[in-house]
């Protein structure tokens, strides 16, 4: 062989992530998208790749011979790679001044081959390619979230073969989540059986909001009626939400106790401090010293390494040291992303499944409060 073959390359590391998913019971997105090359210079080039790589956690990043960049996210469901997504692009426009010009993204399905999959790919590039603006055109094997046909097509489909969604909803800033039946869909009307306790609650809510491994974006819908006896609800005007709130705070709280952090800045300082909230993906801090947190960042440089010890059962800790970005300062506190690999995410999981429970048992007795009466 005189020289390597790039295509050969790339069909190698897409079939052994097909591979993976019919092996494994884990969600895996593919994402192939390409730069604005208008205003891209070396410099730029190579400081997005590192965001990229950072942002995925060091993923797989592989350049095609028709100029996109291929890359994966793993166990992760679609709504959540479209959040993340955008979250790449407000990054690299926000600290690259770089463009990401079209993309496709889908969710590898365990009945895919390799020209199934790319040929939906390759369909998504040209969606979004006549889209313009940065479009990222993505759907699963199933549903196609940029063809025509609007949302009330996408949802008569996805309810004639589902019959279970998760609806969230919030108390005190917590989101509250529970897998409920879908009884029946018809002309936009969603019919659903929940808990006597949820549906309580509902009946003084005006909204509410549902997601599914197969649909990419939260679904915000009104709530037309709630029975609590029958622990039936009704909900009308379906409508997808680019920015959910589900995604924001779904998994965001906020410790019942202090938890000391430090920050780490590139110029050698250390700032301590206290976590306020945290999620997945982000953390808010309240220095103890905002003075010198504005002198540590008071360059350009937003990367630092931040230190802390999350709470875990039985007393036990677990010590963090993650890489981050800091987003924005708020009032007291500084906003950061975050970017834990698989075995800190799933602790942080944890945590936040805990401080879930504890609140749940507060709005039962609530519920159970509201009965008596």
């Amino acid at each position: 062989m005189e020289r390597i073959d790039r295509d050969v390359v790339q069909k190698g590391i897409v079939e052994a992530h097909l591979r993976f998913v019919k092996k494994n019971n884990i969600s895996l997105a593919m994402l192939c998208f390409a730069f604005d090359l208008s205003d891209l210079t070396e410099e730029k080039l190579e400081k997005s790749v590192m965001l990229l790589q950072e942002q995925t956690d060091f993923s797989t990043l592989q350049l095609c011979d028709d100029g996109t960049l291929m890359t994966f996210m793993k166990d992760m469901h679609l709504h959540r790679c479209v959040q993340m997504v955008k979250n790449i692009q407000d990054s690299l426009r926000r600290f690259q001044g770089v463009e990401m010009a079209y993309g496709a993204l889908t969710i590898i399905d365990r009945e895919d081959d390799y020209d199934t999959l790319m040929a939906r790919m390759r369909r998504y590039l040209e969606q979004s390619k006549e889209a313009n603006g940065g479009k990222i055109c993505y759907g699963t094997r199933k549903y196609d979230f940029c063809s025509e046909g609007g949302e009330e097509r996408i949802f008569a489909n996805f309810f004639a073969d589902n019959d279970k969604i998760t609806l969230y909803n919030f108390y005190n800033g917590m989101p509250l989540s529970e897998e409920v039946k879908v009884l029946s869909y018809k002309n936009g009307i969603l019919r659903i059986k929940t808990s006597l306790a949820k549906a309580a609650f509902l009946k003084n809510e005006p909204f509410t909001f549902f997601k599914h491994p197969q649909l990419p974006d939260t679904v915000k819908a009104d709530v037309a009626n709630a029975v609590p006896n029958r622990a039936e609800v009704v909900l009308t005007n379906l409508r997808f939400i680019d920015k959910s709130p589900v995604d924001r705070e779904n998994i965001r709280v906020m410790p019942d106790e202090r938890i000391e952090v430090f920050i780490e800045c590139a110029n050698g300082d250390e700032i301590a401090g206290s976590i306020h909230s945290l999620a997945v993906n982000s953390l808010a801090i309240k220095p103890d010293n905002m003075e010198l947190a504005d002198f540590c960042f008071a360059d350009d440089e937003k990367h630092v390494v931040i230190s802390f010890d999350l709470p875990e059962r039985e007393k036990r800790k677990t010590h963090f040291r993650i890489s981050a970005i800091l987003r924005y300062r708020k009032d007291d506190q500084l906003i950061f992303s975050i970017y834990p690999n698989h075995f800190f995410k799933q602790k942080i999981e944890s945590y936040i499944a805990l401080q879930q429970t504890r609140l749940i048992t507060i709005m039962q007795k609530m519920v159970l409060n509201f009965y008596q009466s």
